[in-house]
């Protein structure tokens, strides 16, 4: 996925930038300036984004009111508290500082994962994997996992077994299935 940061305290901007990076995802900035958050959602594709509150005397709900207009994901990582934050944001995660990365991007790929918009069959592999390593830590379980969840869909459609409406839907259940059951033995 490619993570939009906007974030003005430089260190913590460039950890997060380096553990996106290492963890498999492109970061898109980052960004200390308002303005130019917004103007990279003009010019760049973010698939998600993670959001400092504050930034100077500004804020960053312009963004975030922009990113729930396109229907990207995001999550506010900040020192301040949710009283701080806009109603219209209640839904949103909100991260204290210092938060890992990790947790900020399994909350980011499980939304696009769950609420994204990709219907295809790669889309849909390709979103789940991504989920399933940083839930897995161990790639070649995440992979024998998403492995599994594939071909219990395909029997399930051949079947006919299939009563939930989309591939994704189906797919997202199977997941959640196999990660419950195998989280104790391969996940730790």
């Amino acid at each position: 996925m490619r993570i939009l940061v906007v974030e003005d305290e430089f260190l913590i901007a460039e950890q997060l930038s380096r553990d996106i990076s290492n963890l498999g995802d492109t970061v898109i900035g980052p960004f200390s300036d308002i303005g130019d958050a917004m103007c990279s959602l003009t010019s760049a594709d973010a698939d998600a984004a993670i959001l400092d509150v504050r930034l100077g005397a500004q804020t960053s709900f312009c963004i975030a009111d922009q990113l729930s207009l396109q229907e990207v994901p995001f999550v506010f990582l900040t020192g301040y508290t949710a009283r701080d934050v806009p109603d219209r944001f209640s839904q949103t995660v909100i991260h204290a500082k210092p938060s890992p990365t990790r947790s900020l991007l399994l909350q980011l790929h499980a939304q696009r994962l769950r609420f994204g918009d990709a219907d295809g069959v790669q889309e849909v592999m390709v979103d789940m994997l991504s989920y399933v390593r940083l839930v897995a830590s161990d790639a070649a379980a995440a992979e024998r996992l998403v492995e599994r969840v594939m071909l219990q869909a395909i029997r399930a459609i051949e079947g006919g077994d299939a009563v939930t409406g989309t591939l994704r839907g189906l797919m997202i259940a199977l997941m959640d299935h196999e990660i419950a059951r195998n989280l104790p033995r391969h996940f730790h």
